[in-house]
């Protein structure tokens, strides 16, 4: 997504970074800055949101996760994908 973004609405950073063989050392930082900060709002809306006891109701927690995930990849998509 990173390099789509940057091929499509910055080429001149996207070319500098392929002519200095940067692009793939960038998109993998970004890569790992971008899950880690997944971990960190998923951690944060966990304890906002508690799950439901996985025990009991496997299908209510599942759907919880997945939309907690689906919220902070979100976060995430905005604050680090698509940043300048």
């Amino acid at each position: 997504m990173r390099r789509a973004f940057l091929k499509e609405h910055n080429p001149i950073l996207f070319d500098d970074l392929v002519l200095t063989e940067q692009l793939f050392p960038h998109l993998c930082e970004v890569q790992e800055i971008a899950e880690k900060r997944v971990e960190v709002i998923m951690n944060g809306l966990l304890e906002k949101n508690p799950a439901p006891d996985k025990e009991t109701d496997a299908m209510a927690w599942v759907r919880h996760i997945n939309m907690l995930k689906a919220m902070a990849e979100e976060v995430v998509v905005r604050e680090v994908i698509y940043s300048e």
